[in-house]
C-alpha cells in the first residue's frame, strides 16, 4: 500500500578526466620541485661544454669535432697553396713584361734598367711635392731644416765629400730662402742601375732642350739635368733657374751605386719668380736609355706687412 520512497543518491557528480582531482599531488608543483626542473645558468653552461649523458663537447661528439678540424686544416693548406701559386705567377708575368730584376742581399724589387726616379728636397715634406710658404722666416724654416738634415747626413756617412762650393749658396743655411729658394735634386738610390750619357743620334733628339744639346759638345759627358716650367704660363713667371754645379750633370762613373755610397747632388736655385702664383717646375734627367723626371710646385706669397 505504501510505496517505497526512492532514496536520493548522495554520490558527487562525475568530473571531466582533464580536471585535476582534489588532493592529488600529480599536477601540483612545490618550490623545491621548481628549482630541480630549472637548472642555473652555470649548470647550463657546464652542460653545454660537456654533456655527461650524451658525451658531447659544445653540442658535438668527438668524431664530429675531429672531422671539422681535419676539414679546416685541409682547407687552409689548399687556400695557402692557391695563394702562393697565384703570387708566383703574377711576379713572373711582371718580370717578363717589364724586365724587372732582383737585387742581391736586398729585400726589395728594383726598377727596370731603363727607368730611374728622381727626388727633389725639400719637396718631400708631408708627402706632397709642394714648396709653399709666406716670405717669412718662421714660415720657411721647416724647409731649411730638411735641407740641413740632408746635407749633414751625407757629410757624415758618404765616402766622398759634398763640399759647400759644389752646391754654391745651396750648400749651407738658409739655402736661399726666402727670395731665392734652393731645391736639391738627386737620383734615387738604386743598386745595379747605371746609364750612358746622351749622344746626338738618339731617336728622341728632337725633344732634347737646346741647353742640353749644347752640353753635348763638351768633352766630359754626363747625365744631364734640365729644369723648367711645365706649361707656358709657368715658364713665363718662373724667372731664372741657376744650377750648382754648372753645367748640371751627374757623373755616369758614380753608378752603379754600392751599399755605402750615395747619389751625387745637384742644386737648383729659383730667383726673380712671380710671387703669389703657383708654379709647376719639372726637372728631367737626360741619358741615352731614356728620360726620367720629377715635378713639384713652388708657391711663395709676399710677407705680411
Amino acid at each position: 500500500m505504501f510505496k517505497k520512497s526512492e532514496k536520493k543518491s548522495h554520490n558527487p557528480p562525475s568530473k571531466h578526466p582533464s580536471m585535476p582531482v582534489a588532493g592529488s599531488s600529480k599536477n601540483e608543483a612545490t618550490p623545491g620541485d621548481k628549482d630541480e626542473e630549472t637548472p642555473s645558468c652555470g649548470q647550463r653552461c657546464c652542460k653545454y661544454i660537456y654533456d655527461k649523458e650524451t658525451k658531447q663537447f659544445c653540442g658535438r661528439t668527438c668524431n664530429s669535432w675531429f672531422y671539422i678540424i681535419v676539414y679546416s686544416i685541409m682547407y687552409s693548406i689548399f687556400l695557402s697553396t692557391y695563394t702562393l701559386i697565384l703570387l708566383y705567377a703574377s711576379f713572373n708575368v711582371i718580370k717578363y713584361m717589364d724586365d724587372y730584376q732582383t737585387i742581391d742581399k736586398m729585400d726589395l724589387w728594383s726598377y727596370s734598367e731603363q727607368g730611374i726616379g728622381l727626388t727633389a728636397t725639400p719637396t718631400s715634406l708631408n708627402n706632397l711635392p709642394v714648396i709653399w710658404y709666406r716670405n717669412d722666416t718662421r714660415d720657411y724654416q721647416k724647409y731649411i731644416t730638411d735641407l740641413e738634415n740632408l746635407i749633414n747626413k751625407r757629410r757624415k756617412r758618404e765616402t766622398y765629400n759634398t763640399s759647400d762650393t759644389d752646391l754654391g749658396p745651396c750648400g749651407y743655411s738658409p739655402f736661399g730662402y726666402g727670395d731665392k729658394p734652393c731645391i736639391i735634386i738627386r737620383i734615387n738610390r738604386q743598386l745595379k742601375w747605371s746609364a750612358k750619357p746622351l749622344i746626338n743620334n738618339v731617336t728622341f733628339m728632337s725633344t732634347v732642350p737646346s741647353t742640353v744639346q749644347s752640353n753635348l759638345k763638351l768633352k766630359k759627358q754626363k747625365l744631364w739635368l734640365h729644369c723648367n716650367g711645365v706649361h707656358s704660363y709657368d715658364k713665363e713667371h718662373i724667372g731664372n733657374i741657376t744650377y750648382y754645379p754648372e753645367p748640371p750633370g751627374f757623373d755616369p762613373d758614380s753608378f752603379p751605386l754600392t751599399d755605402n755610397s750615395f747619389s751625387p747632388l745637384i742644386a737648383i736655385q729659383v730667383s726673380n719668380f712671380t710671387l703669389g702664383l703657383s708654379l709647376i717646375i719639372e726637372c728631367k734627367l737626360w741619358y741615352q736609355e731614356g728620360v726620367s723626371s720629377t715635378e713639384f710646385v713652388l708657391y711663395v706669397t709676399p710677407k705680411k706687412k
